[in-house]
């Protein structure tokens, strides 16, 4: 939709004349004297305006008793963006379509004089033809949940690229934003990536890992491309993936030791595991490795089984399996006669698939050789980001010195290959024993290199989150301090309150050790939000005032958002409603649960940090109306028994690890929960 400044408004009024034209009730030639207007009018001066969102435009037949509304993906790369917002908003509640396809831009009929007009401005498959209920109640509430996430959606930050970046930048991006839980930022990479030339299989594998980190299985499992990804050479993490995806199905039956259920669930979720029966299983989890020894022995695959039962044996691993399942395949290899064989009972020799056999050469066994490796740009170090090679070795915390040294003496064209690593760092540092010399290194980083993007923005909150959770000296303090704040002016605003708001709560979690340098940084990344406080949004403006008060910073705040107006219900006089918060972060979801008491009592918000599926978090889950999760170093087998167990549609993901990220999505669902009523 993008056009030449000087036609754009021409262009745009012309589109909309013919729009509301011929074949189009809704607001006939956008007469200004119609007394239905305000009902569109919202649309179309968000249309208007340029706003970072869809475009949203309703349309009443005037032939039929039809009523549809099109929302228009602001470009091509960001269509899988745009149906997931319409999930998230509107999803089975407002909208029909089928699950099994999911939500889908159509073919607009050039016969069609409205839609023709789509065509010609919009350009083809970027549209999305949205039907609801033919009541005037279904219309309304339809209208009025795509005007809350247009609403929401231009709150956003906004995106940072005007110009193409390098697909190897972009990668690095998009893994940096998906293991420092920037939700929304790993949506918007993988749009640009989808944009930049990335191969259809490239992006399918990329598409994948974040469905898995999102815990969203059924979406997983019902990509279109997913019966050709299979097919091919995949990286070890997307063979994971599509197994967890199909253990969700199966994981209760297992749990209640029901065999038959769990291989009638497998036949019917699970037709991709028999092309992954032969990988390596040396790093999988135990939801993967489940489905893999069900498949064998279903199959009764002797030599597929003895080698996964081998590699359990091997790695001490029984326990860790249902027990009905393990008894199962040990009696079909009793039954195979696997004497000849290496039982299971016998320490096993390497297991090496097929197609993982190491490369010639291959020495990327640690994190030092990782990064020199990645530094250099060679193919041992892509491929150890690929694989995750790294899961299986020491941790950074081990190595901490020698990698910070290693980063601040590289060269520049070195420093910004290896900022390709940045991702599986934080990954692996997860809320363990942190290591802060090589994050604060990785700042420097960031900082040199202009790293302000959404992607690069989260690891950089991450990383200050690990660099002050290691306890480092004043001087330390100090200068890591500077040096997040020195740019500041580059990427705080209003529409990136949250980003900023993370970095300062995370300062008053951590321990001090410079005051003064504390008190400077909070108020630099305070300062510009109080000046534009009209700007900011309820849930940012709240959790503004509070880190004001905690880090003794005397700035006037006003009493609420402005800019909600009287069209929206005041968040203290919504519903009784149920949240689950879920984030491996106990100081983060104590936070924003006060946050969410004081601005809506009638909520009650249960929280959860487990690393597994439990009884008492199925029942959180089935209980609650909304869930929030934070996916930084978030466990598949939480989020996915949270999504998996939810009754509720509304299901938010915060786009940052820290209390401002999850209250704003929390603020966000309990909008569209209470809408949905």
């Amino acid at each position: 939709m993008t056009q030449n400044q000087p036609e754009q408004h021409e262009g745009l009024e012309a589109f909309l004349q013919r729009f509301f034209g011929a074949g189009n009730g809704v607001w006939p030639g956008l007469d200004p004297d119609y007394r239905f207007k305000d009902r569109t009018l919202p649309f179309v001066e968000a249309l208007r305006r340029g706003d970072d969102a869809p475009a949203v435009l309703p349309r009443v037949y005037t032939d039929r008793d039809r009523f549809v509304v099109y929302v228009i993906a602001r470009e091509p790369g960001e269509r899988a963006k745009t149906a997931e917002l319409i999930r998230a908003f509107a999803g089975p509640t407002y909208i029909t379509y089928d699950e099994q396809v999911g939500i889908q831009p159509v073919w607009l009929d050039p016969a069609d004089p409205v839609e023709q007009a789509i065509r010609e401005y919009a350009g083809e498959r970027t549209t999305f033809r949205l039907e609801t209920g033919r009541t005037l109640e279904h219309r309304r509430n339809l209208a009025g949940a795509l005007e809350l996430m247009q609403r929401t959606q231009a709150r956003r930050p906004p995106r940072m690229w005007r110009v193409a970046k390098p697909i190897g930048r972009l990668l690095a991006e998009f893994d940096a934003a998906l293991s420092a839980g920037a939700e929304t930022a790993s949506s918007v990479v993988l749009d640009h990536l989808a944009a930049s030339g990335v191969t259809a299989a490239n992006l399918a594998n990329l598409r994948i890992k974040r469905l898995d980190r999102l815990g969203r299985s059924e979406e997983l499992l019902q990509l279109p491309e997913l019966s050709d990804v299979v097919q091919q050479n995949l990286p070890l993490p997307v063979r994971e993936a599509i197994l967890n995806a199909v253990h969700a199905a199966l994981e209760q039956p297992l749990a209640e030791g029901d065999l038959p259920a769990a291989r009638a669930r497998l036949e019917e979720r699970g037709r991709f595991v028999p092309a992954l029966l032969q990988t390596a299983v040396v790093d999988f989890g135990t939801p993967a490795l489940s489905v893999l020894l069900l498949a064998a022995t279903v199959l009764e695959d002797l030599p597929a089984l003895r080698r996964l039962a081998g590699a359990v044996h091997g790695q001490a691993r029984t326990d860790a399996l249902p027990p009905l399942l393990w008894q199962e395949a040990q009696r079909v290899l009793a039954e195979g006669d696997a004497v000849a064989e290496p039982r299971a009972d016998m320490a096993p020799g390497p297991q090496v698939a097929a197609d993982d056999t190491p490369r010639a050469g291959q020495i990327v066994d640690s994190w030092p050789a990782f990064l020199a490796a990645v530094a250099a740009g060679s193919s041992e170090g892509t491929a150890a980001i690929e694989e995750r090679s790294w899961s299986a070795w020491t941790p950074p915390a081990d190595h901490d010195a020698v990698l910070a040294n290693l980063l601040d003496g590289l060269e520049n064209q070195a420093a910004e290959e290896v900022w390709r690593s940045v991702g599986a760092f934080i990954e692996a540092v997860g809320y363990e024993a942190p290591a802060g010399l090589t994050a604060h290194a990785f700042v420097r980083n960031a900082v040199a290199f202009d790293r302000f993007g959404p992607g690069d923005l989260a690891a950089l909150q991450a990383l200050a989150e690990i660099a002050l959770r290691a306890a480092p000296s004043a001087k330390a303090y100090a200068e890591l301090l500077d040096e997040i704040g020195a740019y500041r002016s580059r990427w705080v605003s209003p529409e990136r309150a949250a980003i900023a708001l993370d970095f300062v709560d995370r300062l008053f979690l951590a321990a001090c050790p410079d005051q003064q340098s504390r008190a400077t940084l909070a108020y630099g990344l305070l300062e510009p939000l109080w000046r534009h406080q009209q700007r900011l949004n309820e849930a940012d403006l709240a959790f503004a005032k509070r880190l004001s008060r905690e880090m003794d910073v005397p700035f006037s705040w006003q009493e609420r958002a402005v800019h909600d107006g009287d069209q929206e219900l005041p968040l203290s006089d919504l519903p009784s409603m149920k949240v689950l918060l879920y984030s491996l972060d106990e100081a983060v979801l104590t936070r924003c649960a006060e946050e969410i008491k004081q601005l809506a009592p009638g909520v009650d918000t249960a929280r959860s940090s487990d690393h597994v599926g439990s009884s008492q978090l199925r029942q959180k889950a089935r209980s609650a109306d909304l869930v929030v999760i934070a996916t930084r170093c978030a466990k598949h087998a939480a989020t996915g028994f949270i999504t998996q167990h939810a009754r509720t549609q509304h299901i938010f993901y915060a786009d940052g690890s820290g209390s401002a990220s999850m209250l704003r999505a929390a603020v966000t669902g309990l909008r569209s929960a209470a809408g949905s009523r």
